[in-house]
């Protein structure tokens, strides 16, 4: 069984020696990189092209600078169609050598016609590597209900099946708020998403990180109150599952039809939403969470 760990790289060049020392370290033997460089200005593609010169399962490909969300998703595009597993891989963290062989030993557990999308909590470290902690281990299932309205696979862990593949490359959407909510989302609603509470990465938190990934603490939290009472009515989740609808509706089965009508179309009037937040069926992970996605329903914040 095949594994393609997919990584897109931008101005990376004060952290991707070690997270490439460290994917050429796996004790997995059937490995190929794919590397998209989004358009870097640094020393990032010189670094990349003396790796991939030295190693022959190493392709990489300069790019023009479209964004990682979009980066991500050409690189699931350029994957190969016959192999068996797909890894996302962020070019700040450094990988434990059996990342990919746990990976596959839980994903090869699921039958090959299932989509299914497997991720792991989080080793979070500091920018010189020094422990800082782990990332709470999620109290609720990972479904189609929480995925609406909150990402909950880190895309530095996941490793999709090819029928994942297929049912993401049937049609990549116009907008996502992420490539791995956006993965999650389709997941969730025609597959099974697997999350391992042993963390097999560790996951570097410094200035230049595109998304912070917090610990948990209450300070934590009342940061993303400041940001709820600050922000403009941009609407991300309610664009993305929009967005969702208009490429899967014909094919999503009953409940999470109505799961996903029920979302977006009370998201009118001032009523509809404050009758929406007292009985939803859609849930982040703790309490806390889920009293300010009640708050931004209401208040028209998704």
């Amino acid at each position: 069984m095949t594994v393609e760990v997919l990584l897109s790289t931008y101005n990376g060049l004060s952290y991707i020696g070690p997270l490439l020392e460290s994917l050429i370290a796996q004790d997995y033997p059937d490995i190929y990189i794919l590397i998209r460089d989004d358009g870097s200005s640094d020393g990032t593609p010189d670094l990349l092209w003396e790796f991939a010169a030295s190693h022959a399962n190493i392709k990489f490909m300069p790019g023009e600078h479209v964004g990682f969300i979009e980066s991500y998703f050409k690189l699931l595009e350029l994957s190969s169609p016959s192999t068996t597993y797909f890894a996302f891989c962020d070019q700040d963290d450094v990988w434990f050598p059996d990342k990919i062989s746990r990976a596959v030993a839980i994903l090869s557990r699921q039958p090959r016609e299932t989509a299914a999308l497997y991720c792991s909590r989080l080793a979070v470290v500091d920018e010189d590597l020094k422990p800082l902690g782990y990332t709470p281990v999620p109290c609720k299932a990972l479904s189609f209900r929480n995925a609406l309205v909150e990402g909950q696979v880190p895309g530095c862990t996941a490793m999709i099946n090819r029928a994942a593949r297929m049912i993401l490359l049937r049609e990549l959407p116009r907008y996502a708020y992420s490539h791995d909510w956006w993965m999650y989302l389709v997941v969730s609603a025609f597959g099974t998403v697997i999350y391992d509470q042993e963390p097999r990465i560790l996951y570097r938190i410094h200035a230049g990180n595109v998304f912070g990934t917090p610990i948990g603490s209450f300070g934590t939290w009342r940061t993303k109150l400041v940001l709820f009472l600050k922000e403009r009515k941009t609407h991300p989740l309610v664009r993305q599952a929009e967005e969702f609808r208009r490429i899967f509706e014909v094919t999503l089965s009953g409940e999470k039809k109505r799961t996903l009508t029920r979302f977006l179309e009370s998201m009118g009037s001032f009523r509809d939403r404050l009758i929406y937040a007292m009985s939803c069926d859609v849930y982040r992970q703790n309490l806390r969470d889920q009293i300010l996605l009640r708050m931004r329903i209401v208040f028209n914040r998704l």
